[in-house]
Parts: structure tokens; C-alpha cells; sequence
């Protein structure tokens, strides 16, 4: 007889298991908030922004087809900012005790759509080396692009300032432990229900009839 797991049996099996649960939630929660204490580097991040736009040489009236020029070649300097002929003047600038591609990999570019501000956000485990590289990055590209693409249209809109108080932006505590609570509540489930399937013995009145589908005449106390 092929046997169907209802909602009843479900709740049975929950309730059967319940304090196992609850522990490896409290388990996995605990395990997390630890590694997030004690194991993961605190992250900073500092923001600078680049306007792209005319050539500042340039006498002409800002019009859409010099916009569309700029946003154009934003593609291309996002690539040029992460590129060995700005990164590696920044290593040596700045005296880091770093590759030009570990650098690379704490740089992120970006720019929302039809903007022509570029946004690059330095990530590091010292805030004050975040500011200060974003920075650096912003003038060496500065001066570059001048040269890479003999152009003048870039200029720095917003230095990156961190501030008095900055706040690392990983980890974070609260959702790693909420991810380590509910990794435990689903660890716990699957061991209540692998445990409930392989688990053939009968113990009731109740599964006796379910499963033989015969009267119950008399029970065996226990002495």
C-alpha cells in the first residue's frame, strides 16, 4: 500500500521533533554569529565620483549630442580606471603593499543609466586606506585619461570622505545569523523527515490499524 505523507503527519513530525529543531537553530545561530565575531575582516567602503562631460577647452554649449558622446565613453573609462595604467601608478603613489590585481579587486565601477557621473568605491579592511585610495584613484585617472584618450572631459565631482564614524558594510551581523537560524531550521526538518521515513516501526493502535488495516482486540501493558 503505498503510503502519503498529509498535512497532519507533517505537523506530527514536526511536533515529535520540535526541540531538535529549535536546537540546531539555535545552533546554527550561534555558529554564525561567532564566525561573523570572530572569523570575517571587517569591510569599509569610500565612494568618489567623476563627472564625464564636454571637453573643458571646449567653447560649445552642452547640447544632447555632446551628452551622448560622454556617456559613450563611459563604458571605456570604467575599463581604463581598473587598468594596469592607472592602477599601478596608484600602487607606487601611495607605496601599497599590494598587487595591481589584488588592488583591481577591491575597486568597483559603476554608473546608473544615462548619468554621466561615475561612481568608484574602494573596499578595505582600513577605512582610512579605502578613502585614500578611492581618491588617488580618482586623480591618477585624472591625469591619464588625458594622455590614453587626449581628451579633457573628466573631473572629480565628489571626493570620497568616510567621515568621523564610518560603519563597515560587511558583515553583517543580524543577516548572518538570520541565514545560520534558518540553515538550522531546515537542517533540523530534513533530519526529522529522512528520520520519520526510515523509521518503520509500528508503536500505536493507531498505525497498527492504519497500516495492517486490522481491528485492535487488546494491548500488552508494559510491567
Amino acid at each position: 500500500m503505498e503510503e502519503t505523507l498529509n498535512l497532519e503527519d507533517i505537523l506530527e513530525v514536526i511536533k515529535k521533533n520540535l526541540a531538535m529543531i529549535i536546537a540546531l537553530v539555535l545552533l546554527f545561530g550561534a555558529i554564525a554569529a561567532f564566525a561573523t565575531a570572530f572569523l570575517m575582516t571587517p569591510q569599509y567602503e569610500a565612494n568618489t565620483q567623476i563627472l564625464v562631460s564636454q571637453s573643458q577647452d571646449s567653447e560649445v554649449a552642452v547640447d544632447n549630442q555632446n551628452i551622448q558622446a560622454s556617456l559613450q565613453l563611459i563604458n571605456t573609462y570604467r575599463d581604463i580606471i581598473k587598468s594596469p595604467t592607472v592602477l599601478d601608478d596608484v600602487v607606487v603613489n601611495l607605496n601599497l603593499d599590494q598587487s595591481t590585481s589584488a588592488l583591481a579587486e577591491q575597486i568597483t565601477v559603476n554608473n546608473q543609466d544615462q548619468s554621466q557621473v561615475v561612481t568608484v568605491t574602494v573596499a578595505n579592511e582600513n577605512p582610512e586606506n579605502a578613502e585614500t585610495i578611492a581618491n588617488e584613484v580618482a586623480n591618477v585617472f585624472q591625469q591619464r585619461v588625458m594622455e590614453v584618450m587626449n581628451v579633457d572631459n573628466v573631473s572629480i565631482l565628489a571626493p570620497a570622505d568616510i567621515g568621523e564614524d564610518p560603519s563597515p558594510v560587511s558583515p553583517q551581523p543580524l543577516i548572518n545569523i538570520a541565514i545560520g537560524m534558518i540553515l538550522g531550521g531546515l537542517f533540523g526538518l530534513g533530519i526529522a523527515f529522512l528520520r520519520a521515513f526510515l523509521d518503520k516501526r509500528v508503536k500505536t493502535e493507531e498505525e497498527m490499524q492504519k497500516h495492517l488495516d486490522l481491528p485492535v482486540l487488546g494491548t500488552i501493558a508494559k510491567f
